[in-house]
């Protein structure tokens, strides 16, 4: 009986630390979004709206608006991947990065033609956006 309640209290406290370690695991939310501001596809459904607004050879700016909700506090971390291949000098030349500090509510992305010998012309750029708690 004794063997019994010392196995049971051993599976209660892995169950326990599994149980607290799966809560301090950090929640991925990813996004692809076009450089026209459109959010394509979003993973879970946590981008409520965009703001897209181009400045001609400079840059792309996009005001991503969050679910209310999706974070309690400030997202911890955010990255910003280019895949825009609509041509050579995006390839080569397009970078996107975060603008500001992402908030609850929002995160800005900037777009831009970095390192051309020539006036930029368009900056936006198509973008994958993953942030996590």
């Amino acid at each position: 009986m004794k063997t019994v309640i010392s196995v049971l209290s051993m599976l209660a406290l892995i169950f326990s630390a599994m149980q607290a370690s799966a809560a301090t695991k950090p929640t991925l939310y990813s996004a692809t979004i076009t450089h026209d501001g459109k959010v394509e596809a979003q993973s879970p459904n946590w981008i409520h709206s965009t703001e897209y607004f181009s400045q001609e050879n400079y840059s792309a700016n996009y005001k991503i608006k969050l679910m209310p909700g999706a974070f309690q506090k400030a997202p911890k971390y955010c990255h910003v991947s280019t895949f825009d291949n609509s041509s050579f000098e995006h390839t080569f030349y397009g970078v996107a990065k975060l603008s500001s500090k992402p908030s609850r509510e929002e995160v800005n992305v900037v777009g831009l033609m970095q390192g051309l010998d020539r006036p930029s012309g368009d900056s936006s750029m198509s973008f994958y956006l993953v942030c996590g708690k």
